[in-house]
């Protein structure tokens, strides 16, 4: 005989399946609302964030993450996370991943540990990650925040450049003070070995005694050259900055050189254009010209071209006078170009000069407010261009 389940408890088992139902709903609810707010936390990161399984498949990410890397967050999904490294990391960081998963843990940004990224266009770029481990259900995943440190890593290496060249600076005045105390030594003794020389010439009884003599006074006036040069690299100058044409210091200096101009069969080409006041030291800047000039009749032994010009240039968008000294030498070889305003760097190999010259043109230059360039090829000349500011359009 069938049983039939009295009215009371079939609406008393209605009611309470109708209570699960929407306590089924309200949990629903309450999920989709608590993955929205998720989501929306997760969009709102500063950084860019992903989750990957412990088989280094993307499982979740942002939207910065995916403009960081150029793609679209469906392209992502699912794929491998080595996607995003370049190539010749990629075996590495397997076995990081591999190694993370096996003992998960909390490690912040800022551990030394830079990793680059693989942009879609083929870019990459070095990044900053911090790591922590997330139980869900499906297991553990490692939560990722990756920064774009581009920026950070040049200021270091900008900051590192700084400091090493401090240090050389540094170094150069050291041995500034030390060579300039050993040639303030060595001056005097040296004056005292050049007039014997010369007495010794003067009596001298045979010509090989007075070829003797004079190659002694030869060496010595090479010596009082470089003592010179030392000194003057090395001193401290106060520069008596007042405006001066420019044009009269460039014949003055010119006029220094005019009969060695003559020795080498040198044609001299000036082009000075309309007139060009500068703020300069007028001996010093005049003391830097001819060193360049001297420069550039060491580079042209025989016959060649010295042009002198003058004309006007913007810089930045500020108006400079511009003095331009051009020879047709050897030129100099693009790997040395870097060096040249070293001190006692040379690109020559005989014994001519100290390569004191170019440092010490610089160091005037500079000092006076001014700018120094130099261009040169191989076979074809050097040009030294200097840069003063344009008082006529202050």
């Amino acid at each position: 005989m069938q049983r039939y389940t009295p009215r009371e408890e079939l609406e008393k088992t209605l009611a309470e399946m109708r209570q699960r139902s929407l306590d089924m709903e309200q949990c629903h609810a309450e999920f989709l609302n608590v993955q929205k707010r998720y989501e929306q936390l997760l969009q709102s990161a500063p950084d860019a964030m992903v989750f990957v399984s412990r088989d280094a498949k993307i499982v979740l990410l942002n939207a910065q993450l995916a403009t960081l890397f150029g793609y679209t967050e469906d392209d992502l999904i699912g794929r491998d996370l080595d996607f995003l490294i370049p190539e010749r990391f990629r075996g590495r960081h397997s076995e990081n991943v591999a190694q993370y998963f096996e003992q998960p843990r909390v490690r912040p940004m800022g551990t030394n540990l830079t990793i680059y990224g693989l942009k879609k266009d083929g870019s990459e770029f070095p990044a900053d990650i911090s790591l922590s481990p997330l139980e869900t259900d499906g297991g553990i995943v490692a939560v990722g925040a990756i920064r774009d440190i581009t920026e950070r890593k040049k200021a270091e290496d900008e900051k590192q450049r700084l400091r090493e060249q401090l240090a050389e600076v540094e170094k150069l005045s050291a041995l500034g003070r030390i060579a300039a105390n050993v040639a303030d030594e060595i001056r005097n003794p040296l004056t005292a070995v050049g007039g014997f020389a010369r007495r010794l010439q003067k009596i001298a009884d045979s010509d090989k005694e007075r070829k003797y003599a004079e190659y002694i006074i030869a060496e010595v006036s090479r010596l009082e050259g470089i003592l010179h040069d030392v000194l003057a690299f090395s001193r401290t100058r106060s520069p008596l900055l007042e405006n001066h044409d420019i044009r009269s210091i460039l014949d003055n200096a010119l006029k220094t050189w005019e009969d060695r101009c003559r020795q080498q069969s040198i044609t001299v080409q000036k082009s000075y254009g309309d007139g060009a006041v500068i703020r300069v030291d007028k001996d010093q800047i005049r003391e830097a010209i001819e060193r360049l000039i001297a420069n550039a009749l060491d580079a042209m032994p025989q016959i060649g071209s010295l042009s002198v010009l003058l004309d006007r240039k913007m810089v930045k968008g500020a108006p400079y006078i511009r003095i331009r000294i051009r020879d047709t030498g050897e030129g100099i070889p693009a790997e040395k170009i870097e060096k040249v305003f070293e001190p006692f760097f040379s690109t020559r190999t005989s014994r001519i000069g100290t390569g004191l010259g170019l440092p010490i043109a610089k160091s005037i230059v500079e000092e006076e407010g001014g700018i120094i360039r130099i261009e040169s090829s191989e076979g074809t000349g050097t040009t030294v261009s200097l840069l003063f500011p344009d008082l006529h359009s202050l």
